[in-house]
């Protein structure tokens, strides 16, 4: 027997930002590793040609990425941090042919990502502050709030900071903000001479709504496409006339409603569904922890639209058609972490029930892996396999769950269970590699996973829990905790555990609170106090007045927001719990482990909290390594303690 083990995670190569060059002869991502020694990831740049599908690496600094093809698709040019700067970022350019990486320009911005680049002009995106830096000796002691949010996770505070598009003047040196002040852009594409962007412009509360903005890169004229209020979840150019967005309006189901493929009139600003009856979730959002980065879920490859999306337990790319109809292209065995297309040929990083994450490619009715990144890290591994089991809600819905058996698995023995509850609440879990499940079985335990009500995949009637958090949902996890008892008699039933992270976390907190069946529980990243996370988190003052539909102070909105909180239960829990929680993750910050934390030992129940430093929300799939490695660990261990035979 030679299970996974959890220092394996250190030899797992992630790839991602897989892109095909001009004239598709070659393509291009990252591939990003683990360095123990720095506690931090290398990054270098692949290439893969696609007339014999082989695969080699282009740079090897570690520090490499992001990057985009120069015009004619013969060199890269990519982002490096070879050098250290303070306030700039490196542009460098390397041929495929052979050579040294040259370095070609320094911008005067810490970019984001690089948009396009040629012999005269560099497009990339950069955080740019509003008001005039504060030159005080002592300015970097302290920050000053004015706008909600005044911090985003994994971007730190960003009080009057918007990301804008510039373009920079290789000849003269000098940058130019393309954008209008206090639009925040999440996203650009480009036709020629002229850029598509997207994203909210807002002074003091940030929107949830977005604008369309078309700007001419050559004149810097900048105008706005009069669009009704959409969220937008990615835009194309479709035509000269025409752009293509994934968007909601968020009428019916609120701010996680699917969004959906709509064409826009860039003069008028008109809205036409690309399809009828639309209730798929766009994106993959099927839940894992090897991945480190991704790709776009909408793409325009000509006149063929194309778009990843989620379908119950696994994400399929469609291609779209003009008369309002769809086609699956790839359904692949897994997820569809990242794609690429161009032509007759489609790219894929997939990520498989048995694999970690590889590149595949589509073309002329065949399917061909390219890569073989991986290989070694899961060699001779046994691997548990996720077997699905069909689950009756009290209502009667049928709900997905899967179980995982322990390494090594005896049918005559009687073995832990531990409850693995997904985050979102819109995400699902499917048949893919999963490191923490294949390690935690590995080590004795039996897994359960599941998709109760408010997952992607299923549509916006199963996915819209809005002000149902702690009722339906509680009800599906148990229907499957009952269903895998009776089903499944090597599980001890007197040692269950339960964990999560962020909505997973906050179901965690409050199962403990509400039963007392389990015997261990390890809450994640959590929600203890909806009121709390209201007016503390990047997301609280939108997201919990959708999801509950109330305020704090609208006329029993204290009661309702208190009434699904977990620390309103707390009294109630008698289960040995394990707080996680990241120092700087604003999305679910480290108070609301704190709250629970503290009145669980206030009320005599065994408690352990532990706080990453330097972490955000991400922790437990881009931490630093070591981190990552320590949180499994104090998992284990705590289940170790209570679940294990003494």
């Amino acid at each position: 027997m030679n299970p996974v083990r959890l220092e394996d995670l250190l030899t797992y190569r992630f790839l991602s930002s897989l892109e095909i060059a001009p004239g598709g002869g070659h393509a291009a991502l990252v591939v990003k590793r683990a360095n123990v020694k720095e506690n931090a990831y290398t990054s270098n740049i692949h290439v893969i040609d696609l007339a014999t599908l082989t695969s080699r690496r282009l740079t090897s600094s570690g520090k490499d990425g992001p990057f985009v093809w120069g015009e004619d698709g013969t060199d890269l040019y990519f982002l490096s941090k070879r050098e250290e700067t303070e306030n700039a970022s490196i542009l460098f350019r390397i041929p495929l042919d052979g050579g040294e990486a040259e370095r070609v320009a320094e911008l005067p911005h810490k970019a984001e990502a690089l948009v396009r680049c040629d012999e005269k002009t560099v497009l990339y995106t950069a955080g740019v502050p509003l008001d005039d830096p504060d030159d005080a000796e002592d300015a970097g002691d302290y920050e000053v709030l004015t706008e909600i949010p005044f911090w985003v996770n994994g971007k730190g505070f960003t009080n009057r900071k918007r990301l804008h598009l510039h373009r920079f003047d290789r000849g003269t040196g000098e940058s130019t903000d393309l954008c209008e002040a206090n639009l925040d852009v999440d996203g650009v594409d480009l036709r020629g001479t002229r850029a598509l962007v997207y994203g909210p412009r807002f002074e003091g509360v940030a929107r949830t709504v977005h604008e369309l903005w078309q700007i001419d890169l050559e004149s810097g004229e900048r105008r706005q496409v009069p669009i009704p209020e959409i969220l937008i979840g990615g835009a194309r150019f479709l035509d000269e006339t025409t752009a293509v967005v994934v968007a909601t309006d968020a009428a019916r189901y609120g701010l996680l409603q699917n969004r959906e493929p709509l064409a826009i009139d860039l003069e008028t600003g008109a809205v036409t569904p690309l399809l009828s009856g639309w209730d798929t979730s766009t994106g993959n959002s099927i839940a894992a922890d090897c991945r480190h980065g991704g790709g776009p879920a909408l793409r325009v490859d000509g006149e063929r639209i194309y778009l990843s999306v989620t379908e119950r337990t696994r994400s399929q790319l469609v291609r779209l058609g003009s008369n309002g109809t769809s086609e699956v292209v790839v359904d692949a065995p897994g997820s569809i972490d990242a794609y690429a297309v161009v032509g007759g040929t489609i790219l894929t990083v997939e990520l498989r029930p048995d694999a970690l994450q590889e590149v595949y490619a589509y073309r002329d009715g065949t399917a061909a892996r390219v890569t073989s990144l991986n290989d070694e890290s899961l060699a001779g591994r046994d691997l548990s396999t996720p077997e699905p089991f069909a689950v009756r809600a009290s209502d009667g819905t049928e709900l997905d769950a899967w179980i995982l058996r322990p390494a090594g698995f005896d049918p005559s023995k009687r073995y832990p269970a531990v409850l693995t509850i997904h985050g979102g609440p819109r995400a699902a879990y499917g048949d893919v590699f999963f490191h923490q499940m294949q390690a935690m079985a590995g080590r004795g335990y039996v897994i359960l996973i599941s998709n109760p009500r408010g997952g992607s995949g299923r549509g916006n009637a199963f996915g819209d829990l809005r002000g149902k958090y702690g009722t339906v949902d509680f009800e599906d996890l148990m229907a499957v905790v009952d269903a895998a008892l009776d089903r499944f008699a090597f599980i001890d039933s007197e040692r269950l555990g339960v964990m999560g992270g962020s909505y997973g976390g906050f179901m965690t907190n409050w199962i403990v609170g509400h039963t007392d069946r389990f015997k261990a529980a390890v809450s994640q990243r959590s929600i203890a106090n909806w009121i709390h996370k209201f007016c503390t988190t990047d997301i609280g003052y939108y997201f919990n007045r959708d999801q509950l539909g109330t305020t704090p102070w609208e006329d029993g909105g204290d009661e309702k927001m208190w009434w699904h909180s977990p620390l309103r239960y707390a009294d109630r829990v008698r289960t040995p719990t394990l707080f996680i929680h990241s120092e700087q993750d604003y999305r679910c910050w480290l108070p609301e482990g704190i709250q629970m934390f503290t009145a669980l030992r206030y009320h005599d129940v065994e408690t352990r909290l532990v706080m990453f430093r330097d972490e955000n929300h991400e922790l437990s799939r881009s931490g630093k390594p070591k981190h990552r490695l320590r949180r499994l660990e104090e998992i284990l261990a705590w289940f170790d303690r209570h679940l294990l035979p003494g």
